[in-house]
């Protein structure tokens, strides 16, 4: 029986202990455990972003003078107006003019449409996040900030880059075989090619996000360095071709009479604006190379915080101006060098304007 009376008495002290907690109480502790696991999930996504967070010096200008970013603002808009309208004309010549759908002129219309996502996409972005930057220092913000433009640009300059290059290996093609070009390279394969090489560019840029830095800087090097030494490669073969049918051409005067020596010479002439286009945007591209060496030797040294600090900004800035001129400048190429894209686009201007 005390047995039994101690363990009923025990039961009730522990039954009474248990009543004692009120329901508020346990709503409590399942709030804080909950707000704590949400809390540490917070956290963690945010540690997670800033892990994925590019760190662009383009953006970091909290010791910069606002002045000089508003100026930058300013010219990449006049860059942005002028991009678009002439990227624009270019390709509405292009598509709305017959003689104008060679594959030559479909892969410029190409370039163009890439030049047209950096005035449409890439630039507008580059404004908003650094004028929205000059007023917030948040730094969730800014890495959300540099991953889309990140992505963005990335996307675009790999997609113009890998244009340019298989611009020029359509030049060589042209003059490599001359007899057969009409039937290897075709206005359905040119677009199927563009097509690829759009998706081939967001794959590049989507590597940063699931594959790290370190795995989307060697991917990028070498796609650049190979991109580089195949144009430099082709350009030599070119002119060495150019060199041979010349003198070919010279010794046998019935090549010009049954028109293969004219043909050779618009070969010569849009194998010349290739070399233009192609030079002209490694001009421009030549700043960030130069940025990006400088970043290695000078970044996160001591004695270089005045680099960090204030020049690394203003660096990276100009040279994405420099980056984004190249879009703008391009359509003024092909107006200049090619006369009848040059009278085409001046009537598609007219139409618009009419229109308007």
């Amino acid at each position: 029986m005390y047995v039994a009376d101690m363990d009923e008495l025990y039961f009730r002290q522990k039954t009474a202990s248990v009543r004692e907690i009120r329901p508020t109480q346990l709503w409590s502790s399942f709030k804080l455990n909950s707000n704590t696991e949400i809390s540490m999930h917070n956290n963690c996504s945010i540690a997670e972003l800033k892990n994925t967070c590019l760190d662009l010096a383009v953006f970091q200008h909290q010791n910069v003078s606002p002045q000089f970013i508003v100026f930058i603002c300013a010219i990449n808009i006049i860059l942005l107006i002028t991009s678009a309208i002439g990227n624009t004309s270019v390709i509405l010549a292009v598509w709305k003019t017959s003689s104008l759908r060679s594959p030559w002129m479909v892969f410029l219309s190409g370039l163009a449409i890439t030049d047209f996502a950096v005035a449409v996409f890439v630039q507008p972005s580059f404004e908003a996040f650094t004028l929205m930057l000059l007023f917030s220092n948040s730094d969730i913000n800014e890495c959300y900030f540099e991953i889309i433009f990140g992505t963005l640009c990335y996307t675009v300059c790999a997609a113009s880059l890998m244009t340019v290059t298989t611009i020029s290996v359509d030049r060589f093609l042209a003059i490599q075989y001359h007899l057969r070009y009409s039937s290897i390279v075709t206005v359905p394969r040119v677009i199927y090619i563009t097509g690829m090489i759009w998706l081939m560019g967001g794959f590049l840029a989507t590597l940063l996000l699931w594959a790290g830095k370190r795995v989307f800087q060697i991917v990028m090097t070498c796609g650049i360095a190979f991109c580089l030494s195949m144009c430099t490669i082709v350009h030599f073969q070119i002119y060495q071709n150019v060199r041979r049918h010349q003198r070919q051409i010279q010794a046998q005067v019935q090549a010009v009479q049954d028109g293969t020596g004219l043909q050779m010479a618009r070969f010569k002439k849009t194998a010349i604006n290739a070399f233009l286009v192609h030079y002209f945007l490694l001009f421009c591209y030549t700043p960030v190379f130069i940025s990006i060496l400088l970043a290695r030797n000078f970044e996160n040294r001591p004695g270089f915080d005045s680099w960090n600090e204030f020049y690394s900004p203003i660096v990276w800035n100009t040279s994405a101006t420099i980056v984004f001129m190249n879009s703008a400048f391009n359509p003024l190429i092909y107006c200049w060098r090619l006369r009848e894209m040059r009278l085409s686009v001046k009537r598609t201007l007219r139409r618009m304007v009419c229109k308007n």
